[in-house]
């Protein structure tokens, strides 16, 4: 016999200054065994809601919650009970399912177990920064790794703000990363010398995906989500990302702008598609059968042994989007115009991470510096003098104080 379901209504009250409801909720104990407990939900101010009419709708919001079955945050609940029951299924349902993924991994890897136990509304900054010096004193990671998890659990206390299980500040974001950890390393980006070589040593297939990394800026998951109808001999349209069997559109509006093509990637594009017989439809970049070809697999068998036999280091398909970035500012581009060929939301993201280049004026600045000085000297690497007029010229109390200093250093 089906047992039937017991709806509640929920018994209203009043309690210092505010509207509370009383409720049963079945919550799993940890001998895997399910009871009832009873629980209360503060659901206003009586100076937002002085009646009991008036805050009648909200106790039916929040009873019709109750009674499908969902789990309704609070501030009782343990950060372990919050994550699991309410976080990780909102993330797996709103977020990527490679974000999702990350998250709960961080979370099983370095927090549940560290702080898991506390209660949503007593955690604090100081368990935040206790948490991330043991995680940097057990597993010596860099301080990005640190700011991620320092970011997942930030996010985590967010959501649970919405959710109405903690008020106030943010308590992690003051946590500090710790000293001792070891610093980020610089990330690498490709030059144009240099991508020209690996495409040459490439068999087409792999040459006509590095060179759509490289030429084009796209992303790893974009390049797995291209199809051949995004692709003229114009350029090249950001439709999808593929990760795994998930096939999602673009991380951000930016993501989704068209790329230029240039010559030389259209001829190696269309090399590569008449060897595929000319395909109009379908996935751009697969395995004989159709399906998107997997990048690291790729990387790994084919393009990472191509680029060490010329004597290069394989930095991941970053380090060629981080090429385009930086060989394009070399040439002249300014960081907007990088940012939008890069697609990214923010330009402080391209700047800071991804041009691997000195400012073109300051190179040009150094090599001036560098000219003045070999005439002071005499040009020694030439072997030929500086003409004393010459020489005068730069010297004298005229030229300012630039030359007075550089008089003073090489005399």
């Amino acid at each position: 016999m089906t047992k039937s379901v017991r709806y509640q209504k929920g018994q209203l009250y009043p309690e210092h200054s505010a509207w509370f409801v009383r409720y049963r909720e079945r919550r799993r104990q940890q001998d895997g065994s399910i009871k009832n407990e009873r629980r209360s939900k503060r659901l206003g101010s009586m100076q937002d809601y002085p009646t009991k009419s008036e805050i009648e709708p909200v106790r039916i919001a929040f009873m019709q919650k109750v009674n499908s079955g969902q789990v309704i945050a609070d501030e009782c609940m343990t950060l372990l009970e919050f994550v699991e029951a309410v976080y990780l299924p909102w993330a797996q349902t709103e977020l990527r399912a490679s974000t999702h993924k990350g998250y709960r991994e961080i979370w099983e890897n370095h927090m549940s177990g560290r702080v898991g136990e506390i209660r949503v509304r007593e955690f604090r900054t100081v368990h935040a920064s206790r948490m991330l010096r043991a995680i940097a004193g057990e597993h010596n990671l860099r301080k990005s790794s640190l700011q991620h998890i320092k970011s997942v659990l930030s996010g985590i206390f967010t959501h649970a703000k919405n959710e109405g299980a903690f008020d106030g500040a943010n308590p992690v974001q003051g946590a500090l990363i710790p000293n001792s950890a070891r610093e980020s390393g610089e990330t690498y980006a490709y030059n144009l010398a240099q991508i020209l070589r690996i495409l040459n040593v490439l068999p087409l297939l792999p040459q006509a995906v590095v060179a759509t990394a490289s030429l084009a800026g796209l992303r790893e998951g974009e390049l797995r989500g291209l199809e051949w109808p995004d692709y003229t001999v114009e350029q090249l349209s950001v439709n999808r990302s593929a990760w795994r069997e998930f096939v999602n559109k673009p991380k951000t509006r930016a993501s989704r702008q068209p790329v230029p093509v240039i010559p030389k990637l259209a001829t190696i594009l269309d090399a590569y598609r008449a060897s595929m017989h000319h395909p109009s439809t379908g996935v751009m970049f697969h395995h004989g059968n159709g399906e998107r070809m997997d990048m690291d697999k790729l990387a790994q068998r084919v393009i990472r042994p191509a680029v060490q036999a010329i004597g290069l280091q394989w930095y991941g398909w970053h380090g060629f989007r981080r090429g385009i970035a930086s060989n394009l500012y070399a040439l002249g581009a300014n960081e907007k115009t990088v940012q939008r060929i890069l697609r990214h939301a923010h330009p402080h993201v391209t700047k800071e991470r991804y041009i691997k280049a000195f400012d073109p004026s300051v190179v040009e600045a150094m090599e001036r510096l560098q000219a003045t000085v070999e005439l002071l000297e005499g040009c020694p690497a030439t072997g030929q003098q500086v003409p004393n007029q010459v020489r005068a010229k730069l010297l004298n109390n005229r030229a300012g104080e630039m030359a007075e200093w550089l008089k003073a250093a090489v005399c």
